[in-house]
């Protein structure tokens, strides 16, 4: 069932997310308290919007998103999303991003921005599930 986060889920989320994103294909060494701690900075934003996916009071996937103001119009931006690998390909996953698209549907936003890595299986995951490359947008960075 999926249902709006709260403060008391972030321990699991932080859990899955270390699970969801081991190191060998991700380059970051998660433990449940850093990703506890890195998905606590999204829950405490004032515009947050989150929901985890429970089976039995037990916290199987959960989803970041916080509404953002571009321009004129308002989109909401998918920050992360984490399904524990035994349960991912059970539609846990596409149940959390319907969430987040009736959330944006309701509140009539402009419509939804993620990130993801063009390497990674999420990718064909978000086409699949109605997400398309963005044209004129690229990601830079400094060290």
């Amino acid at each position: 069932m999926i249902r709006v986060m709260e403060n008391i889920d972030l321990a699991q989320c932080g859990m899955i997310y270390a699970k969801a994103f081991p190191v060998e294909h991700w380059g970051i060494d998660w433990t449940a308290e850093n990703a506890t701690e890195y998905l606590r900075d999204f829950f405490e934003q004032k515009r947050f919007v989150g929901y985890v996916y429970e089976e039995k009071d037990e916290v199987l996937g959960c989803i970041f998103a916080l509404c953002k103001i571009s321009g004129s119009k308002e989109e909401i931006y998918i920050n992360e999303m984490a399904v524990l690998p035994e349960r991912q390909r059970h539609g846990i996953g596409k149940q959390l991003l319907n969430a987040i698209k009736d959330y944006s549907k309701e509140k009539g936003l402009a419509g939804i921005v993620l990130y993801t890595s063009e390497y990674a299986p999420a990718a064909k995951f978000y086409e699949k599930n109605g997400f398309k490359l963005s044209n004129g947008t690229i990601c830079m960075y400094c060290e």
